[in-house]
């Protein structure tokens, strides 16, 4: 039976030398890059030419998938804290903005009692809410 399990933690392997050798311990082959690109030079921030939304090619490889926050009224409605994350999805650069919050569509079929609710009187204000994303991000350019 083999000794005790050794857990390594990450952090502890200072240079790309450590980690491979770590995972090479493990007998993984796992390739990694020398140094990590940052800035325009990342490989998240390239194109990706050959795939389509809309027609139009994605501007970068950082994609968002906003999740619902708990953040909303007692009735399901948007608050500032809301708006104001997806300011921020909008300012974060991402070109790939997918799904959507999740949303109840009946009070009784929330998950919290924070969480939004798609119904008549918080259409306007969830409509609003693609409005800022969009806007936020058209800033950046």
């Amino acid at each position: 039976m083999p000794g005790p399990f050794r857990l390594t933690r990450i952090p502890t392997l200072k240079t790309v030398a450590d980690f491979r050798n770590h995972i090479a311990s493990l007998g993984i082959e796992l390739p990694c890059e020398d140094a990590i690109l940052t800035g325009t030079a990342s490989p998240l921030a390239q194109p990706v030419s050959s795939l389509r939304v809309n027609g139009k090619a994605m501007g970068n490889r950082y994609a968002i998938q906003p999740m619902e926050g708990w953040d909303g009224t007692l009735t399901g409605g948007v608050t500032d804290e809301v708006r104001r994350r997806w300011q921020r999805f909008g300012e974060s650069g991402a070109k790939l903005i997918y799904g959507g919050e999740a949303m109840a569509v009946r009070p009784d079929g929330r998950a919290n009692p924070n969480q939004l609710i798609i119904i008549e009187q918080n259409k306007k204000d969830l409509a609003e809410l693609r409005e800022i994303l969009v806007r936020a991000h058209s800033d950046l350019h």
